[in-house]
């Protein structure tokens, strides 16, 4: 069977260390690279034109049979029919805070703000889409069953069962005995939270971080919160 290939689209005005950080990224998990390199017209903000910019990304990835580099329209956005057999996903990286637009202009590229974290974000995207091809073979996401108001109160059943478990003195769980009952059974509530992610395209893990940000120039407990 013919191996499948990551896409990957942009003008690369020019092409830099994050492009080349995202494309090593893809390598690592032992993708293949097709680099789409939009042939745009040149102007203030497309200063190079397309040979120049197959170049730079060959200078740094020489190895055809990993990287590939094909010439695109200019693109506006990218769309897919349901059951498409290919799937249109993020890929968190470490360089992904270099800015084309400040190399351009000659402006400093901002320090990575220390919440954000890409491997966190990659890592945990691994895992969610495990979870969810778990749950999706065992039936729990038939067409049928994944409202949202039905997966929240499944994550609220877990939850509840947790409960009972710390009510209990939180014994070992009954099937995987080298954890307790309250961690086996907020785990399968992460997992629900997990397989919503995937399954409903959300970003929680990425809205996770943010919020931690966000949070912490708050008042104390918020503002007066009780608890």
């Amino acid at each position: 069977m013919q191996s499948k290939w990551s896409l990957y689209v942009g003008r690369f005005q020019p092409f830099h260390a994050g492009h080349a950080s995202f494309i090593r990224a893809l390598l690592a998990e032992g993708r293949k690279v097709c680099v789409a390199v939009m042939d745009t017209e040149p102007d203030a903000e497309n200063p190079l034109g397309y040979a120049d910019r197959v170049a730079l990304i060959r200078g740094q990835f020489p190895d055809e049979g990993n990287v590939r580099v094909v010439p695109v329209p200019p693109v506006a956005e990218v769309v897919y029919g349901r059951n498409c057999g290919y799937g249109v996903r993020r890929v968190f990286h470490k360089g992904e805070n270099v800015s084309a637009t400040a190399i351009r202009t000659g402006r400093e590229t901002p320090e990575p703000n220390p919440f954000d974290d890409p491997e966190f974000l990659t890592s945990y995207r691994r895992v969610a889409e495990r979870q969810y091809e778990v749950l999706a073979a065992h039936g729990f996401w038939d067409w049928d069953i994944v409202h949202p108001a039905i997966l929240i109160a499944k994550a609220h059943s877990e939850l509840s069962e947790a409960l009972e478990c710390f009510r209990l003195g939180n014994p070992p769980d009954k099937n995987i005995a080298e954890y307790t009952g309250g961690e086996v059974q907020l785990s399968d509530c992460l997992g629900v939270l997990m397989g919503m992610e995937v399954g409903l395209n959300l970003h929680v893990s990425e809205a996770l971080l943010r919020k931690q940000r966000f949070n912490v120039g708050r008042p104390q407990r918020h503002g007066g919160k009780t608890f």
